[in-house]
């Protein structure tokens, strides 16, 4: 997560911690001013909003949008999706977790892949995450008596992980694929076929002939990614296999596979890989 400075900023890259001796778990609590960033989500994030938030904001490959946050709701933010937001009027401000797959394994029965293809979902309500809103602005107020310690945390991110994704599930139910098996194949090629080019949306629907929404929407469905990061993972499975399989410069890999430049495909291709582009393709793996 990156942030950008407004009138004030908060730095919500530096205010996520990890939760001591809860791997896979990180927590952040915000303030009560504006804020703007830009998320590429590597984590699955769940955000509970202990005020309103007024704001714009951009998910994925779609418009900037007014968005208003409502209280005593859940936020969820799918990992493998993106977004910005610019929040211009905050109060009190939210709670967030970033689940880590080590953390999720065992915290309930949903499918999280299906759960990942609706995309971004906000103003979740139920009275349990209700509940859990107004215990979470209870300990984290500034007026709190004592600090929120580990154990309190580690609580708080459980209970909304299994209320969120409650609701996430009675959504997903009523949900169908907008792109047929025929679409999603010619769409799977096309991108295939022209990773070296500067893809966009617009292009991408001209040649099947849908509307941007529903192919985003119909990826989503199909592969719990947006649009935008189908087409970074199809680049990076390129790369990966151009990495193996031949002893072409990184430069070309790069434009071969249609980054921008070298230095992007290896900030993307550690972030997926865990490893460098040159030590990939020193280890064979």
């Amino acid at each position: 997560m990156t942030a950008t400075a407004q009138q004030p900023a908060a730095r919500l890259t530096d205010a996520f911690s990890t939760v001591p001796g809860v791997p896979g778990l990180e927590y952040c609590i915000s303030g009560a001013q504006p804020y703007t960033f830009d998320v590429d989500n590597t984590s699955d994030t769940i955000c509970l909003l202990l005020g309103t938030i007024v704001s714009k904001t951009r998910y994925d490959d779609g418009p900037a949008l007014a968005l208003t946050f409502r209280a005593e709701t859940a936020a969820f933010h799918p990992r493998g999706g993106r977004m910005h937001i610019e929040a211009q009027q905050v109060s009190l401000g939210f709670v967030a977790f970033r689940y880590a797959d080590e953390f999720k394994r065992n915290m309930s029965g949903v499918h999280v892949d299906a759960l990942r293809s609706i995309g971004n979902r906000d103003n979740l309500g139920a009275d349990a995450i209700r509940h859990l809103v107004r215990y979470a602005r209870l300990k984290t107020s500034s007026n709190a008596a004592l600090p929120v310690d580990p154990w309190e945390i580690q609580c708080l991110a459980a209970l909304s992980w299994v209320e969120t994704t409650r609701q996430l599930d009675a959504i997903k139910d009523n949900l169908r694929p907008t792109l047929s098996s025929v679409e999603f194949g010619r769409l799977e090629q096309y991108v295939e076929e022209n990773l070296e080019c500067a893809l966009s949306c617009a292009q991408i629907a001209a040649t099947l002939d849908l509307p941007v929404r529903v192919i985003s929407d119909g990826v989503k469905a199909r592969t719990g990614y947006s649009l935008y990061r189908f087409v970074v993972e199809k680049r990076l499975s390129a790369a990966a296999h151009l990495l193996r399989a031949t002893d072409t410069p990184l430069s070309d890999v790069s434009a071969a596979c249609g980054f921008s430049s070298q230095q992007h495909m290896t900030a993307l291709f550690s972030e997926r890989m865990g490893t460098t582009p040159l030590r990939y393709r020193k280890n064979g793996s």
